[in-house]
């Protein structure tokens, strides 16, 4: 005689597999729909985190790699004949005068540099000839015309009185608002105006996809081969930076972390709907054993179910991922991104599946012939009880029913727990951002407003004004110690403070990664002793000894700029109105972050600190005062504000800069970030109120012998109806104490490190969030209680134990 198991029985076994999902339409439907959400949940998020970076990324993809400095125009027709030079932007900005509060920049560019290195449209041509310009749109809207391409607009080029007529040959497409405009003239004009002074930066693309620094800058010195350009002309723009992931856009989202743990809460329901169907079925199973299918053969034919699940959900769920992630994220969104994704995601998601059904199918594999006949679904691991009598109530009854099965109850009020902890801390974490923080923190300790001498009055063009005009207005009587001046401010109603902040206007020129130099131009600190002193507690390296820096032009600079021994080159006016040049010798390197947070300065969050000795010496300037740093009452800001610029405005000499324009600038970088932590609280918000659901549902059909059970020992359906509203209780009120509990500590946690990064976090509670996750809650308990009055009507005792 010859056992039904005895010989090759795969394909026996792939039909039992089959027909087992074929037989219970509910579980395998559910069992899909779970499957396939959580993957579109973990394959969404993803896609909306890395198409943020995408999108940052494309505000460089098409710009150029390097920029040459002081290119002339016989190495610009050489280096564009170059097959391996794709374009050339050409820049320089010429001078720059105020009419009012507003800063007017001249500059040159030719078109290739708007279109392609600026990314911006135009009505009409850049100029090409002498008496020929081009503006902004916004300047046009500030100047109140409306101006077309191709008119004759009378117009004060230089700012220094001269009023001519130009012909406007085009008009960028700039609408946005700003202190500051620009005139563009052409090249011939640019180099007149200039005198001897006109320098051009090419912006060049080349014919490359390297990303690195070094391989782009090993690239562009083949090119530059044979055109008079050498390599020190070379720097690098911000393309590498970007593009190779070193500078990410606002908050980065830790997508690896993220994804890890909505797998874990995915695998967990998957867990719980798996293992639902298969102890449903353990009866079969004791049945199939007793005809002789062995264990081994009894955990394929489960495992080869739970495979074809996940088979069939987990396309599904990469379908509806890539709906949503593009949807979040358009702009981002990338083909090959995707792609790559989906395939990780997949296989991440067939283990996670094997790996969840790994328990149900050991109890399938384990399953005896006699322990099947006598197996119940609702049973699980019952512990014995030492209380001899209990009262039948309905809350005693669902107390008992959680019991039973201790683990499945803990893991049920984890997941849903831990669902909902995470929903509070991505919305936490997008609540709390606060730009006004973090421009407070970095350029605005001491004030709101800031109040710093121009360092062109009136027009560059003037050829009295120099270089560094701010340093010979503090030299020949600083502005900014007028008591004229501070008995202005002192009168304005709503300023609490004034504080004033020694600094020169200097340029400090540093080496940049591989090779590229860098420039910065600026006001920067200077400090007198007792001031230094304070540094050294913030110091990463070296020592802050103000005799030692003032005897030997010592320095103390940002740690990422420079280390401790090297030297920069600093340039500035001298007494006589010279240009000094030095060479300065880093005594001690800082974190900027930690400077500001200990001992902070202005201007804040600067590139290096000189002794008030080391720039006496230097500039000869005693009243060093550069800036007067205000701090307006909560309420009076903007009162202040336009009272200070008037003042300004007569002044003169001085300009205004406030906190408002900065917090723009930041809310605008963090503007993506937050949405996209907001469409993830959304995700895990939808994700975790399904699953509920759903693990809810299946639980009462696997448990429908049980309630049958029930009535046959007169229990009534009010009873049960009762029994189910408590436990449902149960586990909805310890699933939102979880939530509060974990997701409170994990959002301080959460925050308090992105502050300690960024410097942008005010904790606020997300109500909305939790008004909102209460109400789903409330939502499911009752969606919950009606299925389960209308489920026990229909059913009657004896089919409630004949479908088990």
């Amino acid at each position: 005689m010859t056992w039904p198991f005895e010989n090759d029985t795969s394909s026996v076994v792939k039909k039992l597999a089959n027909r087992s999902m074929r037989a219970d339409k509910r579980s395998r439907l559910l069992l899909l729909f779970t499957i396939a959400l959580s993957v579109c949940m973990v394959f969404s998020i993803i896609l909306i985190s890395s198409g943020l970076q995408e999108k940052y990324k494309n505000t460089q993809r098409n710009k150029a790699q390097i920029g040459i400095l002081g290119i002339t125009d016989e190495q610009s027709e050489r280096l564009l004949e170059k097959e391996d030079v794709l374009w050339i932007g050409e820049y320089s900005a010429i001078g720059l005068f105020y009419v009012d509060s507003k800063t007017i920049t001249v500059a040159y560019g030719n078109q290739d540099y708007f279109l392609h290195q600026e990314e911006k449209t135009l009505q009409g041509n850049t100029p090409q000839k002498v008496n020929e310009i081009m503006l902004p749109q916004n300047y046009i809207d500030y100047l109140g015309k409306s101006y077309q391409a191709g008119d004759t607009v009378s117009l004060d080029l230089t700012g220094t009185g001269q009023e001519a007529e130009y012909i406007l040959s085009g008009i960028l497409n700039d609408t946005k608002e700003s202190d500051g405009y620009f005139i563009y003239v052409n090249k011939e004009l640019a180099r007149s105006l200039s005198e001897d002074m006109f320098q051009v930066t090419a912006y060049t693309r080349l014919n490359t996809k390297a990303i690195s620094s070094g391989a782009i800058l090993d690239f562009a010195e083949e090119v530059i081969q044979d055109t008079g350009i050498v390599k020190e002309q070379i720097n690098l723009t911000e393309y590498f930076a970007v593009m190779s992931g070193a500078i990410k856009s606002g908050i980065p989202i830790p997508v690896p972390v993220l994804a890890a743990l909505t797998a874990v809460l995915a695998a967990t329901i998957v867990y719980g709907v798996f293992y639902t169907k298969i102890v449903k079925n353990v009866q079969m199973f004791g049945r199939l054993r007793t005809i002789g299918m062995t264990k081994k053969q009894m955990k394929r034919m489960a495992g080869k179910e739970g495979r074809l699940y996940a088979l069939m959900g987990i396309p599904m769920g990469l379908v509806f991922g890539i709906l949503i992630g593009f949807a979040g994220c358009p702009d981002g969104f990338r083909v090959k991104t995707a792609v790559l994704y989906a395939v990780l995601v997949a296989a991440a998601a067939f283990l996670t599946v094997n790996i969840a059904i790994f328990k149900p199918v050991r109890v399938a594999m384990h399953t005896s012939p006699v322990e099947g006949t006598r197996y119940l679904a609702y049973t699980g691991k019952v512990k014995n009880s030492r209380g001899l009598h209990r009262r039948f109530t309905p809350f005693n009854l669902a107390k008992m029913n959680i019991q039973r099965n201790r683990k499945k109850a803990v893991l049920t009020l984890f997941m849903l727990g831990m669902s909902g902890a995470f929903l509070l801390v991505t919305s936490t974490a997008a609540g709390s951002v606060d730009p006004e923080k973090q421009a407070n923190f970095k350029y605005y300790p001491y004030g709101n407003i800031l109040i710093q001498i121009k360092n062109t009055v009136g027009s560059s063009f003037d050829k009295e004004s120099e270089p560094y005009g701010s340093s010979k207005l503090q030299l020949e009587g600083n502005p900014l110690k007028s008591q004229t001046l501070l008995q202005e401010l002192e009168e304005i109603d709503g300023i609490e403070k004034i504080t004033e902040c020694d600094c020169i206007h200097m340029t400090i020129t540093f080496p940049g990664g591989s090779g590229s130099i860098t420039s910065i131009t600026d006001f920067f600190p200077t400090l007198n002793r007792e001031q230094v002193e304070e540094k050294q507690t913030v110091l990463s390296d070296g020592t802050a000894d103000y005799d030692d820096m003032a005897a030997r032009n010592g320095i103390l600079a940002e740690e990422e700029t420079a280390k401790v021994g090297d030297t920069l080159k600093i340039e500035g006016r001298a007494s006589d109105g010279s240009s000094f040049d030095i060479e300065a010798v880093v005594v001690g390197t800082y974190n900027r972050a930690d400077l500001m947070e200990d001992s902070p300065v202005v201007p804040g969050s600067p590139y290096f600190i000189m002794t008030y000795d080391t720039a006496k010496k230097l500039t000869g300037i005693t009243e060093q005062t550069g800036i007067l740093a205000v701090k307006a009452s909560d309420g009076y800001f903007q009162e202040v504000l336009d009272a200070v610029r008037k003042i300004a405005d007569r002044n003169g000499t001085i300009e205004v800069n406030a906190v408002e324009q900065t917090i723009a600038n930041i809310q605008y970088r963090y503007h993506s970030s937050i949405r996209a932590m907001y469409m993830i609280s959304a995700i895990l918000f939808i994700f975790g109120s399904i699953s509920l659901m759903n693990m809810f549902l299946v639980d009462f059909q696997s448990r429908k012998c049980e309630f049958g059970l029930f009535e046959v020992v007169g229990t009534t359906k009010n009873q049960l109806n009762k029994m189910l509203d408590r436990e449902i209780g149960i586990y909805l009120g310890g699933s939102l104490a979880i939530s509060l509990i974990c997701g409170s500590i994990l959002s301080v946690i959460v925050c308090r490190q992105l502050d300690m990064m960024n410097h942008c976090i005010t904790l606020k509670l997300p109500w909305i969030f939790l008004l909102a996750l209460a109400a789903v809650l409330a939502v499911i308990y009752l969606t919950f209680s009606v299925y389960a009055r209308s489920e026990l009507k229909k059913t009657s005792i004896l089919s409630a134990i004949r479908e088990d």
